[in-house]
């Protein structure tokens, strides 16, 4: 994978061991805006594509007790084991230590793919869009929640890709609906809305 994606991973491994702390207060805010809106089917097979220490894992596997398997993928190893400390006791759980440009599953695996505060980092987006239609089966659902690159946030958006060793790409909610559509999704449902100093997008969409 290129430098930027490198980059990333490499950032999130040395800010692994303070990651849960650091981040706390964004991360129960994106997390509880994106449980309102989940609700798996029994038997579903999961996909948490950029799963960084399985803290949304966990509440999806102490909620939902009627999941088939449950994938955490992260690119920062770090990140992951600190995920596989937190989930050890959970029999229907792997994990991948993948970039999302270069995940390698059989088509039609998932019934659900979700993309948590992470769609901005990934540096091929179309790729990824692509890998997600291909992994889902027919009907399958996407669940993405992001940054959201307009008004006020254009600014703070630059800042970090300026100020960042991350790569940062983020999206308007307009775009990504566009991009979306573009790679066989359907959007059924769709959100915006301000925490703080961040400007967030929701959406639920079906692969056609």
């Amino acid at each position: 994978m290129n430098t930027k994606a490198q980059k990333t991973a490499e950032y999130y491994n040395k800010l692994s061991p303070k990651y849960d702390k650091l981040y706390s207060s964004y991360l129960n805010q994106t997390h509880e805006h994106f449980l309102s809106h989940f609700k798996p089917e029994p038997g579903d097979r999961i996909l948490d594509a950029s799963a960084g220490t399985g803290i949304l894992a966990k509440k999806l596997l102490d909620n939902f007790d009627t999941i088939e398997e449950l994938v955490l993928n992260d690119p920062a190893s770090k990140m992951l084991e600190k995920a596989k400390g937190k989930l050890a006791r959970y029999s229907n759980v792997r994990f991948t230590n993948c970039y999302c440009e270069e995940l390698d599953f059989e088509y039609q695996t998932f019934d659900k793919i979700i993309c948590l505060n992470s769609f901005h980092y990934y540096v091929d987006q179309k790729a990824v869009l692509r890998h997600f239609h291909n992994f889902l089966k027919p009907g399958g659902e996407l669940y993405v929640l992001d940054w959201n690159r307009k008004g006020y946030f254009l600014i703070s958006s630059f800042l970090i890709d300026l100020l960042s060793p991350e790569n940062i790409n983020s999206r308007s909610l307009e775009e990504m609906t566009s991009m979306l559509n573009e790679d066989g999704f359907t959007v059924q449902d769709k959100e915006e809305w301000n925490y703080r100093w961040w400007k967030f997008f929701f959406m639920k969409c079906f692969k056609i």
